[in-house]
């Protein structure tokens, strides 16, 4: 009984684990067919990411549909290679953080060592799960007006969604989102994630500060429809993914004054 005790704890264990992973990743799934719409399977689909080079690959089911996860954000290459055929590559395909991408393949008859380039990113419309929300991009974290330099106050651009950024009782900053409407009931009703982690104080589930906005990669505020990796709080899920670097060497420098000499008095 001991040892089915302690199998059973690993596999819960082990499934809280996989289920965290992918507040951080995403996937691009797709149908690969040849001219004629028939299915393709066994054909190898990699997925390149342009700024590190990573890569993951899959290869196609008898039903012709791949599936490739954990892809860390950012700009990517999908590639479909299959003998006899000409190799189908999508440049510019963008994956957001928690968002699921999905990219179908047509290949034609020819040399493999010739190649269908396709230029453009992924159908804006998901039609691969229920989940409703917003993606806040790193252009406009470093272009909109950030006050106190605080990416959360973008929250307000995610319909639905109302901010409030406050003082708790013994002081320490709080962030507390209402999402179509919700309450927190004095506990938090909205799950916010930091690089995978929870990012909530342990008082009241209300939103911790993030990193400095250079850091800061985008966020994805999702108000409906998300999925069970993410099924501890009713309301909606605030993700943030920090930068992770490129194969470019880069950096920033700014300077942030806010100065009060021409503030009203109180």
């Amino acid at each position: 009984m001991i040892r089915k005790s302690l199998t059973h704890a690993s596999i819960l264990l082990l499934a809280a684990l996989c289920l965290t992973a992918q507040v951080t990743t995403t996937s691009v799934s797709g149908t690969v067919t040849d001219t004629t719409s028939a299915v393709m399977p066994n054909v190898v689909v990699t997925a390149t990411n342009l700024e590190t080079n990573f890569t993951r690959t899959a290869t196609t089911d008898l039903s012709g549909q791949y599936l490739i996860q954990f892809l860390p954000v950012g700009k990517y290459s999908i590639e479909a290679k299959s003998p006899g055929f000409r190799s189908f590559i999508q440049s510019g395909v963008v994956i957001d953080v928690a968002a699921r991408v999905r990219v179908d393949a047509v290949l034609q008859v020819g040399a493999t060592s010739e190649n269908v380039v396709v230029q453009g990113d992924a159908p804006l419309v998901n039609t691969t799960d229920a989940q409703i929300g917003r993606t806040i991009q790193n252009l406009e974290i470093v272009q909109m007006p950030l006050v106190n330099r605080d990416v959360y106050s973008l929250l307000n651009l995610t319909p639905g969604v109302e901010m409030n950024a406050t003082a708790n009782t013994v002081g320490f900053r709080q962030t507390t989102v209402a999402i179509n409407g919700s309450g927190d009931g004095g506990a938090g009703s909205v799950a916010y994630y930091l690089d995978g982690g929870a990012n909530m104080t342990g008082l009241r589930n209300t939103g911790n500060a993030t990193p400095n906005a250079d850091a800061i990669q985008e966020f994805r505020v999702i108000t409906n429809g998300y999925g069970a990796e993410f099924g501890r709080f009713t309301a909606g899920v605030v993700d943030v993914v920090t930068k992770s670097g490129t194969n470019q060497f880069h950096g920033s420098l700014f300077e942030f004054l806010r100065n009060d000499a021409m503030n009203a008095k109180g």
